[in-house]
């Protein structure tokens, strides 16, 4: 019942998002090498060559693991600091640290490094016989600061200047994938890929997500199926591979999706928060706190998995709790609606803070002007504060949105009945009955009836 009336989580599969930048030094391979162990830079003294190796290498994806990437930005540090880089090298290694930076969620250092990548890669193509693995780095490094549409740009450009370049297939293939969600383009530029290196793991990843996005779950798994084939280990292949079990109501499988996901990366933080928001959607809620407590615990300063812990435990009706899980996730993530809205709501349910609750509710909708729970929140907690009038107002700000809305509904006519208008307010939780006959039992978990 509880999920009817909180805003859902808002867990995310690791696979997308801004540190998919792509850096390499030629084409794209199908796997990831091992990355040395996190001390073995300070084990022994690297040569400039061995550091700008670690640096840009393996050809591939960044590394979604934090501790990946920050062995892939102490190595680059290396390069850069030890002055023996040439300046195509030097422009190189800038780029490879910004996308370790951004998935070290650095995004100011890390835009340092693209501009600086970038004013190296302008000066250098030629643009009467452009180079197009200097063209695909361009725009890696104008994607990396957010110019998504230039991006794009410079990757065709790099397409036109060599159309055998895997890579700038890929790093077209994720923009529109990740930020426009033009699946069936970035479908098209995976196509691409595979054509020209039929083992790419990432590629294969990447358009089974797409086919996923667009409903085909019988060819996105056909996908994620082959790439566990080719790369066993691959943990992240497990973890897309249950998103799509999970989005095809193959929940069970899933969840083991998730489990073999950590038996290969204990510390993979998508497959924990994926399967947390699985776990609690199952009623599992337990589970759920467990998986995003081992988040936390890597991650200490991760907005979203206080967001979705404290769903967890407003569902288990620890409300103090739930409180203070949506006040952390604020205070590292001041813009996240959500967090406000559900603080506002579980603070309604308490009947502790009802100021608090309505100062929630106002911020939620400056954050998120359409949100209709945040209407009928406010309304809930004008009738706790006996006035009606205000909360006649809130809800019919709500069924403005969306008429078909049972708790508005229903909170307008016991509203109306409140004001006296006894007959105008059953009409209206006729209405709302006729819609969810059950409104009543959730509407009094607020403390109204």
């Amino acid at each position: 019942m509880f999920r009817r009336l909180l805003i859902a989580f808002l867990a995310v599969a690791g696979t997308a998002g801004a540190a998919s930048v792509v850096i390499a030094m030629g084409s794209m391979t199908g796997k990831n090498p091992p990355s040395p162990p996190a001390d073995s830079a300070r084990q022994t003294p690297r040569t400039t060559e061995d550091a700008f190796a670690d640096c840009v290498g393996p050809p591939g994806r960044i590394p979604e693991s934090r501790d990946k990437a920050a062995i892939i930005v102490r190595a680059c540090a290396d390069a850069i600091q030890s002055h023996k880089l040439t300046p195509a090298e030097l422009a190189q290694a800038r780029l490879s640290r910004g996308a370790a930076r951004v998935a070290l969620d650095d995004q100011i250092l890390a835009s340092e490094d693209f501009l600086e990548a970038l004013r190296h890669y302008e000066g250098a193509i030629d643009p009467l016989d452009p180079d197009a693995l200097q063209l695909y780095r361009a725009g890696a490094a104008l994607e990396g600061i957010g110019r998504d549409e230039a991006a794009v740009s410079k990757y065709s450009e790099a397409i036109k200047a060599d159309p055998k370049l895997a890579l700038a297939y890929y790093g077209r293939g994720i923009l529109p994938a990740t930020r426009k969600r033009a699946y069936a383009r970035a479908i098209g530029d995976f196509d691409k890929v595979l054509a020209l290196e039929p083992a790419n793991v990432d590629a294969l990843l990447r358009r089974g997500d797409a086919y996923s996005q667009v409903g085909d779950f019988g060819h996105a798994l056909a996908d994620l199926n082959r790439a566990i084939e080719l790369d066993p280990p691959n943990s992240a292949a497990f973890v897309v591979r249950g998103l799509v079990n999970d989005k095809a109501g193959r929940t069970a499988l899933a969840l083991d999706d998730y489990g073999t996901a950590l038996q290969l990366n204990p510390r993979n933080v998508a497959a924990l928060r994926n399967r947390g928001a699985l776990h609690a959607r199952l009623g599992q809620l337990t589970d759920a706190i467990g998986d995003f407590d081992e988040v936390i615990a890597m991650q200490p300063k991760d907005a979203l998995a206080f967001f979705d812990r404290g769903y967890a435990h407003f569902g288990k009706h620890q409300y103090e709790l739930a409180v203070t899980d949506y006040g952390t996730a604020i205070f590292f993530a001041p813009t996240m609606g959500q967090a406000y809205l559900n603080r506002g709501l579980t603070r309604t349910i308490q009947g502790k803070d009802l100021v608090g609750a309505l100062a929630d509710c106002d911020q939620a909708l400056k954050l998120l002007p359409l949100s209709i729970v945040a209407r009928e929140t406010r309304g809930f907690i004008y009738l706790k504060l006996g006035d009606p009038a205000i909360a006649i107002k809130e809800y019919e700000a709500a069924l403005q949105i969306d008429v078909n809305r049972p708790l508005a509904l229903y909170g307008l006519g016991l509203a109306k009945i409140r004001m006296g208008r006894k007959s105008e307010g059953e009409v209206d939780q006729a209405a709302a009955l006729a819609l969810n006959p059950a409104i009543a039992s959730e509407f009094s978990i607020y403390g109204v009836e």
